[in-house]
């Protein structure tokens, strides 16, 4: 029997959902069976053997829906090998005290369930599609637009994940 992966994720504008299918493909390139849903969508936890969870880093934070899911599912998170991935756009530059920011903004999920591994990758932005409060935001601290997403860096965290959280 295969393993069942999940890879629960929350998003605000997609970005992370692409980020969330490409670890999801990738697992599944290594044989894994994995379903890649949005956290919300996520309702029987034990049909998985191992989970990977997401969310983009918003003002400096997880969203809530991400952080909810953790806690209402601790329990059960806490007897599978879990992995967290961040996604934002202040990691574009991947410098430490950057990088040591954006882990920082999965303490509160990890004060919750230990994972056995952390990603954090850059994300995209258009600011066609944000709302009027994000669109000032991002005005506000002159963020940059663009697409900074990178696939080789997912894909590979990926690939050392699936070797975390596999049957030996």
């Amino acid at each position: 029997m295969a393993e069942r992966i999940l890879v629960a994720y929350a998003t605000r504008y997609g970005s992370t959902a692409d980020v969330a299918e490409a670890i999801g493909d990738e697992l599944r390139k290594s044989g894994a069976d994995v379903d890649v849903k949005p956290v919300g969508e996520v309702r029987d936890l034990s049909l998985y053997r191992a989970a990977v969870i997401g969310s983009p880093i918003y003002m400096g934070k997880w969203l809530p829906e991400s952080q909810v899911f953790i806690e209402k599912n601790q329990q059960y998170l806490r007897t599978i090998p879990v992995a967290f991935f961040a996604v934002g756009l202040t990691v574009t530059d991947r410098g430490p005290e950057i990088l040591r920011k954006a882990e920082a903004s999965m303490d509160a999920v990890r004060m919750l369930v230990n994972p056995v591994d952390v990603g954090v990758f850059p994300g995209k932005l258009e600011s066609g599609g944000l709302s009027f409060t994000d669109r000032t935001i991002t005005k506000l601290i002159r963020a940059k637009t663009g697409d900074f997403r990178d696939w080789e860096a997912v894909r590979s965290w990926a690939q050392a994940v699936h070797s975390k959280i596999a049957p030996a």
